[in-house]
């Protein structure tokens, strides 16, 4: 009998022997995995913001030409307004000096016109 209890715990302690070892290599398989899953996601996360960097230069660069367009626009502007004033002074300038003078106001009613409507006048 004693002979058949040690043959039963004979595998018995073999698994015992081998469960620490068993356990450990799942807890660096799991590590080594975490660890690798955790540089991946650190890895796109940096190539993310590398990609973000990038654009917002690119945006700043746009902001930085669209202003300076929208002033050459204003000064664009200006200076066509300025041109349209001036042209305008010179068209009212032009006016006034080629436009006949007025003539006098006659004095007292001015005389009805005769449309031939009025009383018959008898002939000789």
């Amino acid at each position: 009998m004693e002979a058949e209890a040690t043959q039963r715990g004979e595998p018995a302690r073999r698994r015992r022997a081998w469960l620490p070892w068993g356990l450990l290599v799942g807890v660096v398989a799991l590590a080594t995995s975490g660890a690798w899953a955790g540089s991946r996601s650190i890895s796109a996360l940096v190539e993310r913001n590398g990609q973000l960097e990038r654009e917002a230069a690119e945006s700043e660069a746009r902001v930085a030409e669209l202003q300076a367009l929208r002033e050459a626009q204003s000064r664009r502007l200006r200076t066509l307004e300025q041109q349209h004033q001036a042209a305008l002074a010179a068209a009212t300038a032009a006016t006034a000096c080629a436009a006949p003078p007025e003539a006098p106001a006659s004095q007292g009613r001015p005389e009805p016109r005769r449309t031939g409507k009025g009383k018959k006048v008898a002939r000789r």
